[in-house]
């Protein structure tokens, strides 16, 4: 007798194990196919893995035109020709250093381009005169060139861009150019080195936010020229070959909390119809002169 319930306990506990088991393997597959097929979430838009791409620039390429998140996995990769972004909304994330695109070209292209499209259209149809793209990010990968390659990261009539723990270094031109980029771009936490121009050239911008950043031995590390609103706190800029900080014909900003030490020439200038900035609390070391004032009205 006790034999025969123990025989039907096993039988019971081994049928509970099995059904167990089956459930699990259902969930499993149905947690599976959801991820692999069509996304459940309203609005919702894939991540493209450029890992599955034979290149960077077809991941980019394969974005729709409403944008979405390009996430490039760890490895080097090497480019002989700009990787061209040309539609809004877009994230371009890496691993952290571990991720490595190298500008091998010589003939001074850039590493990367964003513009918008050639071909723009206002919502008439007409070709638009002012075409300007919104909301790009980069962030979380290094990007290095060479003495003959262009600038590291060249950005036109780009809205609200976002730059954030990009390493850019080694380009024969500027590291990162930002072209009429006036709508408030952002530039934090980045490490802008031994680039043959100016470490962050800034054209024609407007409420300007560059903070804790590391700049060394650019040619200048940072030049704000026709902008507006440059916020230019908690930064590091160290051996520079000629100047740390130039500000011209800009109006109404502040530079403040920076590191500037052991530049060749001046550590922060103003010149060309500068009006209305404040600069104070930085330290100023081991320059070839200090505070250059050419052209500054209504300065603190």
């Amino acid at each position: 007798m006790n034999h025969s319930r123990t025989a039907v306990r096993y039988s019971m506990l081994s049928l509970a194990l099995m059904i167990t088991l089956s459930s699990s393997f259902v969930f499993a597959g149905q947690e599976n196919g959801a991820s692999q097929g069509k996304a459940k979430l309203p609005g919702a838009r894939p991540v493209i893995h450029a890992i599955n791409y034979e290149s960077i620039q077809q991941a980019l390429d394969a974005l729709p035109a409403e944008g979405g998140v390009v996430m490039l996995p760890p490895g080097n990769f090497e480019i002989d020709q700009p990787l061209v972004i040309t539609k809004g909304d877009v994230l371009l994330m890496g691993a952290g250093s571990a991720t490595h695109i190298h500008n091998k070209n010589e003939e001074g292209k850039d590493a990367i381009a964003i513009h918008p499209p050639a071909d723009a259209k206002l919502p008439n149809g007409k070709p638009d005169p002012k075409p300007r793209i919104w909301r790009v990010q980069l962030q979380n990968f290094r990007v290095t060139g060479n003495e003959k390659s262009g600038r590291g990261i060249n950005a036109k009539w780009v809205q609200e861009i976002y730059i954030h723990g990009v390493t850019c270094s080694y380009h024969g031109s500027d590291g990162i150019f930002l072209d009429f980029c006036f709508e408030d771009p952002r530039v934090s936490d980045c490490l802008i080195t031994y680039n043959k121009a100016t470490g962050l050239n800034l054209i024609g911008c407007h409420d300007i936010v560059v903070s804790a950043n590391h700049f060394e031995e650019n040619l200048d590390a940072l030049k704000c020229a026709e902008g507006f609103n440059l916020c230019m706190s908690g930064n590091n800029l160290d051996d520079h070959l000629r100047d740390g900080v130039i500000i011209e014909n800009t109006y109404g900003s502040i530079v403040c909390a920076n590191m500037i030490e052991e530049c060749k020439g001046r550590a922060i200038t103003l010149d060309k119809e500068c009006y209305g900035i404040t600069l104070s609390a930085n330290v100023i070391a081991h320059n070839g002169s200090g505070i250059i004032l050419d052209d500054a009205h209504g300065c603190a």
